[in-house]
């Protein structure tokens, strides 16, 4: 009997989660859902691990068991970590033919521990025929050769041959794209959820002090990162989704770069943007930091990027339209003297992340202009207020939020003023 604490959550968390997925699949008429996204993996049976580089395939359906198809090296990790369903393991190696007598043992593990890796120099057999192959049996068996199916066709971690070689293997199911069902139920955070994200909140902002405190002229931007990830690992945290963005006036507008061998220099502007992670439930927050000064102009553009915010803020309630959150940010650029300056969003859904993502797979659901995603207690936010190359100076603040039934609470909250590192 496996004990509740291989799981980041009580088996009830599981089980309500697992209820409100099947509620939509039955009204859109799916019979089973093929999801390959970690994250929603994660958030339905509790399997976290690194082994989604390779294809890895929940099958769930809208009545009966759940089935995790893997690799089959992954198979102690899937008992210990999820009992509740059942386990199909496929193999990518070949089975090494019988020894002879006259041969010395190759390997001291039996066969069955070295499932899904090569043996005896043997090329292995090629893993997508096998993950389809046991996944095309894993239907049929089921009995869902005939059903109506919904596939995770927009996910990262679902490559075409697979998906292909699927739907060839059972040409008479009603193939559907499954699109956001799974992620659209997910994004609303449970009281234990949230629970576990405000921890990774005080996690951010401790990491966000160290980086600010490593900062300064003649450090370079790795001894900031490795500042960054001791105060992640001493505060109870694990390795984000997405790697801490460390960048410096050299590299600064690469959006998604981060840092380099590089030695900040007086009048750097040095940008910092990273997360906390705990359970896999990420809290970005994002500071810029000047290096021995800052410009004339920065208290005032600081002070107009944090009204942006606040302005923004104020506007998140139950009920009210993404769209018009982002309209709120930028009415007060507007009244700046900015209406020249916007962005695609000013801020993003966040929540469970596997690397290479603190978002979930694709791109995120925003807090974009014209949106009418309506906003629901319990989402969580990356709230942001970027103001770079404005004309006015450069700011930039982010933290993470939720919505209440009250309005905005900020779960990061790390100082918003001007920071100067000598």
């Amino acid at each position: 009997m496996h004990s509740q604490s291989s799981r980041h959550f009580a088996d009830g968390e599981y089980q309500h989660r697992r209820r409100e997925v099947r509620k939509i699949m039955s009204e859109r008429g799916l019979d089973v859902c093929m999801i390959a996204s970690p994250e929603n993996i994660y958030y339905l049976t509790g399997l976290d691990h690194m082994g989604y580089f390779a294809c890895q395939l929940l099958v769930f359906p809208l009545k009966g068991e759940p089935m995790l198809i893997t690799r089959a090296m992954e198979r102690a990790t899937v008992a210990d970590q999820v009992p509740d369903v059942i386990h199909v393991g496929y193999t990518d190696g070949t089975q090494p033919p019988p020894v002879q007598e006259s041969e010395a043992p190759v390997l001291d593990a039996p066969w069955s521990l070295t499932a899904g890796a090569l043996t005896r120099g043997l090329r292995p057999a090629a893993p997508t025929s096998a993950a389809v192959k046991e996944t095309v049996k894993t239907l049929h068996d089921a009995g869902f050769d005939k059903a109506m199916i919904g596939i995770d066709m927009n996910s990262n971690f679902l490559p075409y041959s697979i998906t292909d070689g699927i739907m060839k293997g059972v040409p008479g199911a009603d193939w559907q794209d499954l699109g956001s069902l799974v992620d659209n139920v997910r994004i609303v955070q449970s009281e234990a959820e949230l629970a576990v994200t405000r921890q990774a909140a005080g996690i951010s902002d401790a990491m966000m002090l160290s980086a600010v405190a490593a900062a300064g002229r003649d450090v370079n931007c790795r001894d900031i990162m490795a500042s960054i990830y001791g105060t992640m690992f001493q505060r109870g945290g694990t390795y984000p989704g997405f790697v801490p963005l460390v960048r410096s006036t050299r590299n600064l507008e690469h959006e998604h770069g981060t840092w380099d061998d590089e030695t900040l220099q007086r009048g750097d502007l040095l940008f910092l943007e990273l997360a906390g992670c705990k359970r896999r439930y990420h809290a970005p927050t994002g500071r810029f930091v000047f290096v021995s000064k800052a410009p004339a102009q920065a208290e005032r553009i600081n002070a107009i990027c944090q009204e942006a915010m606040m302005t923004a803020a104020a506007a998140i309630r139950p009920g009210v339209m993404a769209g018009d959150v982002y309209e709120q940010w930028q009415s007060v650029l507007n009244e700046s003297g900015l209406s020249h300056y916007s962005r695609h969003h000013c801020g993003y859904s966040v929540g469970i992340g596997y690397p290479p993502s603190w978002s979930g797979s694709g791109v995120p659901v925003g807090l974009r202009r014209n949106s009418d995603m309506r906003l629901k207690e319990g989402m969580v936010f990356h709230l942001m207020s970027w103001l770079l190359r404005s004309g006015l100076g450069d700011a930039f603040l982010s933290d993470t939020i939720v919505v209440t039934a009250q309005g905005c609470e900020f779960l990061t909250t790390t100082d918003r003023g001007v920071y100067v590192r000598r």
